[in-house]
């Protein structure tokens, strides 16, 4: 007896691969700093103001990024204090975000963000679609976070994840949890000693 294969079955077969692929993706912290930054000396820290954000900004996902990072630093017995300077504390920080769809056939595009104008921090959002947006897209999140001692930068670490579209707050709650835990796990970065 022959078997066929049916257009469904082979659909579903294409899906699974899809799905496990996606979820098959490494970790991809990257983080780099200043060797000669004494960060065993740092006791607290703060976040720079968002300024000039834009009418599109999110900044919902800002303040959920800030949020992982205050209780991820303070977990490692740093102390938030409210921004006055970059000298009101030891460490000030900015986080930035972005997300783009992993998948090719559809036309949906979009780019959350904030940037840099001198030493003020922005926000913009860009969105071009010429067709449906499906929900089942893989979005990818990028997070990045910088930190500046006495206005200079001393540590910059980024890492993504992937998720679809459609995830409750508490999904997206989570999976920034994770990132931004994924990305200070080292922090702070144990002393390099340089050879003489």
């Amino acid at each position: 007896m022959k078997k066929t294969i049916t257009f469904s079955t082979l659909i579903l077969a294409v899906l699974a691969l899809s799905l496990l692929a996606g979820c098959s993706n490494k970790p991809s912290t990257t983080i780099d700093f200043n060797p000669k930054t004494n960060f065993a000396s740092f006791t607290d820290f703060q976040f720079s103001p968002q300024q000039k954000t834009t009418l599109d900004a999110n900044p919902v996902m800002t303040n959920r990024i800030q949020s992982a990072v205050e209780q991820s630093l303070s977990n490692k017995g740093l102390t938030k204090v409210n921004y006055i300077d970059n000298q009101s504390a030891d460490i000030t920080i900015k986080v930035y975000f972005n997300q783009q769809e992993k998948q090719n056939n559809s036309s949906f595009n979009i780019g959350f963000g904030t940037g840099r104008v001198s030493s003020h921090g922005g926000g913009s959002i860009g969105v071009s679609t010429s067709g449906p947006i499906n929900s089942d897209a893989i979005i990818v999140t990028k997070i990045t976070i910088d930190m500046s001692h006495d206005g200079k930068a001393v540590w910059h670490g980024t890492d993504n994840y992937e998720t679809k579209g459609d995830l409750t707050a508490e999904e997206v709650n989570n999976a920034v949890t994770l990132t931004v835990n994924s990305i200070l796990t080292n922090f702070p970065p144990e002393k390099v000693t340089n050879n003489k």
